[in-house]
Order: structure tokens, then C-alpha cells, then sequence
């Protein structure tokens, strides 16, 4: 018998809106993976030096080589050596928990920006799900934000989830830290899967579209400017369109069980009838008779197993439905709130005495730690107001290395970028007031490098021939002069009149003429 919420299923198609994000059979646990909202997380990209770049089809086609290798209807195993690992992890023996894949960024990653790591996993779900292009990147944003709340959280993990998923994680390495440099061997990320048993369309595990919307996502959402409703209307319209989707195939399934179960019953009736009349079954009709009841049994556990998926269903169903109460109770919040008059205020009268001043601008500038990095932190530099304490300006430039600025006319002079494939690290100028980068060394520079100015001239430790030397640079960031001796990279940079103190790769201090970095003399 139909239950309410399935007539409503029945007209979902008429309510939706004209936004294609389902694929055909895939089906999505998209409230699992919105457990978060786009205001709640901010991800600090990879901005500095690169030596290429990559087109976005090609980052895509990362994504998409990992995908043809998966089979998704049991556990497999995708990898490009070094840099990328999908581990498709299906145990449908274990009737409780997500099944998953889980994301992996080895060491040699060189993904740095949200967006592109959003392209890789675009690429692998529609590679290995089918999903479109839009409906692809969808899902791979909501990935990215479930695993940036959840980062490191191996206790819901182990709630969640399947044993099998579990025991594949490091729990340092569970989800998606918010700072690039903690990406590459250090990311472990999970996308859950829906159970063959609760698949209605297809008979392996998907991307599961249809786990419990949690109200402090919710909540989390609301602390939006728009109260999250974009986003959330966007749910709500995919999830109407799966639940549909789900219904038609379950309908038809409980169509062909009531047909064949009404056919069988026919025919033990009419065994039955000719029992009662006395006459006597021969050996044949009697195999019959057991053949037609152990086929009823079959088709009463197939009802119940139908039963089971459409409770899970109107379970769904009803989540969704309070959903879409909660964004029609906000949308009218947000119209309330413009409605209202403003308040009144009056005339001011004309004042001929000058105003107040403004505080002056007593600017600093200082080079903010936002990610310890390996052993050399990752940083900004602001321009901060000493009068009234605020940040006046932040670098674009988000991997400035070490803790030393060289102030150089009306440039400030620092290291940045990071040691990754594509890209690299180098001396960055930029500009004294509005922080935005004005020029970019050649040289390859050590991230921990000490840097140091001395009479217009800039030292620092600079990779050549194979080797760490101790490099001069002048404004413009070019090199003037290389060392004849390899050093220390960790080494200090001391000034003794015409001379340059280093350390060499021997331990001992070297005495380096300050004019050609040519050696004078060894102290050991």
C-alpha cells in the first residue's frame, strides 16, 4: 500500500528545478558530506612561485586516470606513484557503517589550491561513478568541506564507518587540513559509501546522497550572511530528484513481487482445491507443490527486504521535507528583515567647526606564521597600523618562508614558495605599501635560507652546480656573485668589514670576500 510520502515522491519531478546535479544511478549520501558550510571553513591556497602550471583539463585528467582504474563493485585500488592513491574499500558482509574511498595525497602531491584538488576529485567521480561534470565537482566541493571539519577525527571515523575503512587510516592523516603545505603525505580523505543494500538503482555501493542531515550543519550554515540558503536549497533539490529516482525503481520492484506472488498463490490454490476434492497429488505434482512454496518464501523475503528500503526511504523523505521547512522558515526571516523600516534618525545640524582628525597611520610590517611547515614555516607578511591596531594589508603571497624581511627602497625583500614538483623557492620583492608582489628571483633558493643586506646587496644560500651556495643578489633580485665553496644550508650569514662568515658542508667557517664570494680563508 502506498504510504503519503510516496504519493509526494510521486510529483517531486514537477517541483524541481531545472538544475541538473543527479546523475542517472548514482546515488549520493550528500548530507554526509555537507555536514559543513562554505562560511565555516577557509582553505589558505598555494599563492608564490611555480616553475608550470597545468591547464584545468589536465588536472582533471588526474582525477580521471585514477577513476578507470577503480571497479567499483568491489574493493580495488588506484594509483599515480608518489602523488595520488584511491583506495575503494566495499565490505557488504558488514551490514552497519559506510563502505568508503579514501583519498590519499602522497608526498609527492604538487596540488596546492582548493580548487584544483576539487578538479582531481571532480575528475575521479565522474570517471568512476558516471556523474556529470557539474553534478562531479559538486560532490567533490561537499568532500572537501565534510573532510576539513572532520580533519583528524579518528573517533567518528571509527563510528561512521566500516572496520576495514578504520584500519586504513592514520589518524593524524584522516581528512583535509585548511593550509596547502599540510596536504601532500599528510591527507587522508573520505568519501562515504551507501551499503548494497541500501543501492535501489544499482547492486553496488555509491557515493551515498542520504545520510542523517545534521542540525549543527545547519546551524553552522545559518551564521552566513544568507543563512546558507543557496546551498541548502541545492541540497534539498538533489535530494528531491534521488528520493524520486529511488521511489520509481522501488515501485517497480514492489510491482514485480505483488505480480509474481500473486501468480504463485494461483497456483498452490489450485493444489489445494484439488487436495480438498480427494484427489491425490502424483510424485511430479507434489515437486511442483514445494517448488511453488520455497519460491512464495523467496518472494515474502524479497517483500521484506523492499519493505526495509522503503522505510529507509521515507525516512529520507521526511529529513528532506524538514529541510525545506527550515529554508522556507528562514527565507521568510531574510524578508521580514528587509521589510522592516528603518530606523529614523535626525537631521544633523551643520556643524562649522572642523571635525575631529583621524588617528594617524603608524604602519609596521611583520611576517605572520599560518602553517609550521616542515621544519620552515609558511607565512604572510602584513602591514599592520601601530595607532589603531589594525591589519591595513595581508601578501597575496601565501608561502613566505622562514622569519626574515630585508627592507630595500620601497620594497620588501623575502623568501617564498615551496619544494614541489611545478613549483619552487625563490627571492620574492614586494611592494612596501600595498604588499602585492613587484618582482621574482631566478635562483633557486633554500626555504630556511638566512637572509641578510648588507650595502644594497642581498645574500642568501642559493642552490647551483648540485649544490647549496652562498649567493649575492642586487635590487632587481638578480645574482651578481656564487661562492666558490659549497655550504651549510642552515648556515648563518655574519659580515666581518670586506668579508662574509659561512659554514661550509665540512663544518668549518669559511671567509668569503664580500665583493666576489671568492674564499680567503678556512677556520677550523
Amino acid at each position: 500500500m502506498f504510504r503519503p510520502l510516496r504519493i509526494y515522491l510521486s510529483l517531486l519531478p514537477l517541483l524541481l528545478l531545472l538544475f541538473p546535479l543527479a546523475a542517472q544511478d548514482v546515488a549520493v549520501d550528500r548530507d554526509e558530506l555537507t555536514s559543513v558550510s562554505d562560511g565555516s571553513i577557509t582553505f589558505t591556497n598555494y599563492v608564490g612561485p611555480y616553475e608550470f602550471t597545468n591547464s584545468l583539463d589536465e588536472i582533471r585528467g588526474i582525477g580521471r586516470a585514477l577513476g578507470q582504474q577503480i571497479d567499483v563493485g568491489k574493493s580495488s585500488e588506484a594509483r599515480i606513484p608518489g602523488k595520488y592513491r584511491v583506495l575503494h574499500i566495499v565490505h557488504p558482509e558488514i551490514p552497519e557503517g559506510f563502505d568508503a574511498d579514501v583519498f590519499i595525497l602522497d608526498d609527492n602531491a604538487a596540488v596546492d589550491h582548493i580548487h584544483n584538488l576539487r578538479a582531481i576529485l571532480a575528475g575521479y567521480l565522474e570517471t568512476a561513478y558516471a556523474y556529470t561534470s557539474r553534478e562531479a565537482y559538486l560532490v567533490a566541493e561537499f568532500a572537501t568541506y565534510y573532510n576539513a571539519v572532520h580533519r583528524g577525527d579518528a573517533a567518528l571515523v571509527q563510528e561512521r564507518y566500516k572496520d576495514p575503512v578504520f584500519h586504513q587510516l592514520t589518524p593524524e592523516k584522516i581528512g583535509l587540513d585548511t593550509h596547502y603545505s599540510n596536504w601532500a603525505g599528510k591527507t587522508q580523505m573520505l568519501i562515504p559509501l551507501r551499503g548494497a543494500s541500501q543501492v535501489l538503482s544499482q547492486k553496488i555501493p555509491l557515493v551515498d546522497t542520504a545520510a542523517i542531515a545534521d542540525e549543527d550543519v545547519i546551524e553552522q550554515m545559518r551564521d552566513e550572511e544568507d543563512l546558507g540558503l543557496d546551498s541548502r536549497r541545492e541540497l534539498v533539490e538533489l535530494q528531491e530528484k534521488e528520493l524520486a529516482q529511488d521511489q520509481a525503481v522501488l515501485d517497480e520492484k514492489q510491482e514485480e513481487v505483488e505480480q509474481n506472488t500473486k501468480a504463485l498463490e494461483e497456483e498452490i490454490e489450485k493444489i489445494q482445491e484439488r487436495k480438498q476434492a480427494g484427489e491425490s497429488l502424483t510424485s511430479t505434482e507434489q515437486q511442483e507443490q514445494t517448488k511453488l512454496e520455497e519460491q512464495k518464501a523467496e518472494l515474502e523475503e524479497e517483500q521484506a527486504a523492499i519493505n526495509e528500503q522503503q522505510a529507509q526511504l521515507d525516512e529520507r523523505t521526511e529529513e528532506m521535507l524538514q529541510m525545506r521547512d527550515d529554508i522556507a522558515a528562514d527565507e521568510n526571516q531574510l524578508l521580514n528583515a528587509e521589510a522592516a523600516p528603518q530606523a529614523r534618525t535626525e537631521p544633523q545640524q551643520y556643524d562649522p567647526e572642523p571635525q575631529e582628525q583621524l588617528l594617524p597611520l603608524r604602519p609596521a610590517w611583520f611576517l605572520k606564521v599560518e602553517s609550521p611547515g616542515d621544519g620552515v614555516s609558511f607565512g604572510r607578511v602584513v602591514k599592520v597600523n601601530l595607532e589603531g591596531g589594525d591589519i591595513l594589508t595581508t601578501s597575496e603571497a601565501s608561502a613566505v618562508r622562514g622569519r626574515t624581511m630585508l627592507f630595500l627602497g620601497d620594497q620588501i625583500v623575502v623568501i617564498s614558495g615551496k619544494d614541489a614538483p611545478g613549483s619552487r623557492v625563490c627571492l620574492l620583492a614586494l611592494d612596501k605599501e600595498t604588499l602585492v608582489a613587484a618582482q621574482e628571483g631566478q635562483d633557486d633558493i633554500f626555504a630556511g635560507s638566512s637572509l641578510l643586506l648588507h650595502e644594497s646587496s642581498i645574500y642568501a644560500v642559493s642552490f647551483s652546480q648540485g649544490e647549496w651556495r652562498l649567493g649575492k643578489f642586487d635590487a632587481s633580485l638578480k645574482r651578481t656573485s656564487l661562492s666558490d665553496v659549497a655550504v651549510e644550508p642552515w648556515t648563518s650569514i655574519s659580515f666581518d668589514g670586506s668579508a662574509v662568515l659561512v659554514q661550509g658542508t665540512d663544518a668549518s667557517i669559511h671567509h668569503l670576500s664580500a665583493s666576489n664570494l671568492r674564499e680567503v680563508a678556512r677556520l677550523e
